[in-house]
């Protein structure tokens, strides 16, 4: 299986609303449009997208979906904190079927999920997403199913100059 994960875009500040209520500003909003029209330049094409249910990875996950006409489904394990690695992988069970899956969520458990997948560990290395930054990784074979190798980042920028 290949999984990209993917950072939402710019979000609103913390303050006056709640966390879990900050929306994309119109700048994060236009930029994760061109990222996603340069994720399909390199042919980006998961199966589905499954998105945490804070409001601004849901944004993000719409944005994609929408430009690239991929179905997107609230996966709750993709929310913040406590955030366990172990978790979010176990909750793709029911997906097991599919090649590619796209996840969308946050920092620092993006990285914290991408550690635990190349090395076994959430602190086994540090991983840093920018905002709309996407990875892909893929599930190696054999006995290390429960391992995955880094086979593309792409950084905000690079994604909205294809």
């Amino acid at each position: 299986m290949r999984l990209y994960l993917v950072r939402h875009g710019i979000a609103e500040d913390h303050h006056p609303i709640s966390d879990a209520q900050r929306a994309l500003t119109p700048k994060g909003r236009a930029r994760m449009a061109e990222q996603a029209r340069g994720l399909g330049k390199m042919r980006f094409r998961p199966d589905i997208i499954l998105t945490s249910p804070l409001r601004r990875a849901l944004e993000t996950a719409t944005i994609i979906g929408g430009e690239l006409g991929i179905k997107v489904e609230q996966l709750p394990e993709l929310g913040q904190g406590p955030f366990m690695p172990a978790d979010v992988l176990a909750a793709l069970h029911p997906y097991e079927g599919l090649k590619e899956i796209a996840l969308v969520g946050h920092q620092p458990g993006l990285g914290e999920l991408a550690a635990f997948m190349l090395t076994g560990s959430a602190s086994g290395c540090d991983i840093e997403f920018k905002k709309g930054a996407v990875a892909c990784l893929e599930q190696l074979s054999g006995d290390m199913q429960d391992r995955y190798a880094l086979i593309w980042s792409m950084p905000p920028k690079a994604l909205r100059s294809l």
